[in-house]
């Protein structure tokens, strides 16, 4: 009788074991639980992971961009527990196991991070802060005042041309071809901003991804890091509740824009809400007043800060301050992702303000080299007619690429 348990026994286990490994076989042995109910098990999609999907995984290793234009060539040991996300305003995303940096390590630095959003033109938007002899040529794409992708750069409205009468045949010459970016909304007549969907995204409780600024002295445009946050404050000799919080959650970072007001191991994290800053054209581009975006140096956070008169609460007071005016100032529909990225500096980044980190170059997910590349200006002598069209008659057989505005 002992011996006829025994055999069911392990004839239990036997079966266990079988339909655990068809379960690993269908889903890859991968579970995720989302953050704040941000997506659901109908959101995972692709390969592998027990649905039908085209798309390999965004951000596994053979998706990772070894670019130059994006990054450098040092590699990262990822893991294989990845898992591809979606929601309605993304691409795929991917949660991936990054490997803890180390102070003391190669390549590892110490700096800290400031926030801000403000609307302009990103400097990596810019032909002369690109290397335009890039294959494939990248430059950081922008968007007009309704969030619409337009070109990053265009002919110049004074471009010359003339007409060689002694070509066999005669024909149209270009004495000079002048590119011009398409002028920034923080300058007088400017009609590009930042995209929307630069907004952070949290993958879960402890990774996320954002766009950054670095230093103007060193423009590292198109170049990933890897932010681990150590629990510091920076300029201050006690943390606050929210920093100790923060400890120990990575931020993956791209960089696509520079600022004057920098400094070199800082990174300016794009956050709506976080402060226009030195510039500002976000306030006209939502219809809001100036003064509801919060201070200028610190945003929403710093307003909470002042309102409440006092620096050291708990965190849940300034996140449940910050949320608030998230959900008041980027109320309407067009804006999800405007909210998404406001809430996350609630939420993921416990309302931390100017947390220290040390960080790593890396490569770029492929969720960053999507999001990053203009899709108009592939090229880098592409002829794109300019916003308000040129200032003199250009003569037939002048052939520009046309762009409705």
């Amino acid at each position: 009788m002992k011996y006829k348990y025994m055999f069911f026994f392990f004839a239990s286990l036997l079966i266990f074991a079988c339909n655990n490994s068809n379960n690993n076989d269908n889903n890859g042995g991968l579970e995720y639980s989302s953050p704040s109910g941000q997506y659901s098990s109908s959101d995972v999609s692709a390969p592998g992971l027990g649905v039908s999907s085209s798309s390999t995984i965004p951000g596994s290793p053979s998706e990772v961009s070894s670019s130059s234009a994006f990054g450098s060539s040092s590699s990262i040991n990822l893991s294989s527990s990845e898992v591809a996300m979606s929601s309605s305003s993304e691409t795929a995303p991917v949660v991936t196991s990054w490997p803890t940096l180390k102070k003391g390590d190669p390549g590892v630095k110490e700096g800290w991070g400031s926030r801000y959003w403000d609307g302009c033109k990103p400097h990596c938007a810019l032909r002369n802060n690109v290397d335009t002899n890039a294959t494939p040529f990248k430059i950081c794409r922008n968007c007009n005042k309704n969030n619409k992708e337009i070109p990053t750069f265009t002919l110049s409205p004074d471009i010359e041309v003339r007409y060689d009468q002694w070509a066999n045949p005669p024909k149209f010459v270009e004495d000079w071809v002048g590119y011009k970016e398409t002028v920034s909304s923080c300058q007088q007549g400017g009609i590009s901003y930042v995209c929307w969907d630069m907004a952070p995204l949290a993958l879960n409780d402890t990774l996320a991804y954002a766009f950054v600024a670095g230093t103007l002295k060193k423009p590292v445009c198109g170049h990933c890091f890897q932010v681990q946050f150590d629990g510091g404050f920076h300029n201050d000799v006690k943390p606050k509740q929210a920093h100790t919080l923060l400890k120990g959650k990575t931020l993956i970072v791209m960089a696509t824009n520079t600022g004057g007001d920098v400094e070199e191991g800082q990174f300016d994290i794009m956050v709506p809400g976080g402060g226009p800053g030195m510039f500002d054209s976000f306030a006209e581009q939502i219809g809001v007043p100036k003064d509801q975006l919060g201070e200028g140096y610190g945003g929403f956070l710093t307003t909470c800060q002042r309102e409440i008169n006092d620096y050291d609460k708990p965190a849940e007071v300034y996140q449940d301050c910050v949320r608030k005016k998230c959900n008041a100032v980027f109320s309407k529909p067009e804006h999800k992702d405007l909210l998404r990225g406001c809430l996350w500096f609630a939420d993921w980044f416990m309302a931390a303000d100017n947390p220290t980190f040390i960080s790593k170059e890396v490569e770029c997910p492929k969720y960053f080299t999507d999001k990053y590349p203009s899709t108009i200006n592939k090229s880098k002598d592409n002829k794109i007619e300019p916003y308000g069209g040129f200032k003199k008659t250009i003569p037939a057989g002048y052939e520009t690429e046309k762009w409705i505005w």
